[in-house]
């Protein structure tokens, strides 16, 4: 407010100079009203910055949690699966069939059936995959003698010829 607006309306001196104290008393009142919220504005935005840093670091201990539960997953899984393979071993089971054994009783293990029990189970219902690998000596192409015996071969005529030497 100023004063020649004042003196132009036909206030006196001191009426104009009454309004003019209690003009800047108010002023000055709102003045530290604004200071006061500025201050109170600063200290909520170092908060703020506080807060969103707080909320980074929070964000990549979460991203670093979760590659280490994954890890901590994956090493779980194989040491389930070592697990397995010295069961398995110690199980019997014939060696052509440990892999789709394993597997097969991997896929039924849970919370409530571990591998032992499952493995147990597994063996009474399909005593064909354990036991020792018996190799049957099959002939692959027919006689060629006629049903006779096979003729010697040289290389058995050759052990004759050396076990005769030695005895």
């Amino acid at each position: 407010m100023k004063r020649d607006f004042l003196k132009n309306l036909g206030l006196e001196d001191e009426i104009v100079d009454k309004i003019m104290t209690e003009y800047g008393k108010s002023i000055s009142t709102e003045k530290a009203k604004i200071d006061d919220l500025n201050s109170k504005l600063e200290v909520n935005n170092v908060k703020m910055k506080e807060y969103e840093d707080k909320i980074a670091t929070l964000e990549q201990n979460s991203a670093d949690n979760a590659n280490k539960l994954k890890d901590l997953e994956t090493l779980t899984n194989e040491n389930k699966d070592l697990k397995a393979q010295l069961q398995m071993g110690d199980s019997n089971v014939k060696k052509e069939f440990s892999k789709f054994v394993r597997a097969e009783i991997m896929s039924k293990v849970d919370d409530k059936n571990d591998f032992e029990t499952v493995l147990k189970n597994y063996k009474k219902e399909n005593p064909q995959y354990f036991g020792d690998t018996v190799i049957k000596k099959v002939q692959s192409s027919p006689n060629l003698n006629g049903g006779e015996p096979q003729a010697p071969t040289t290389n058995s005529i050759m052990n004759d010829i050396l076990r005769s030497a030695i005895n």
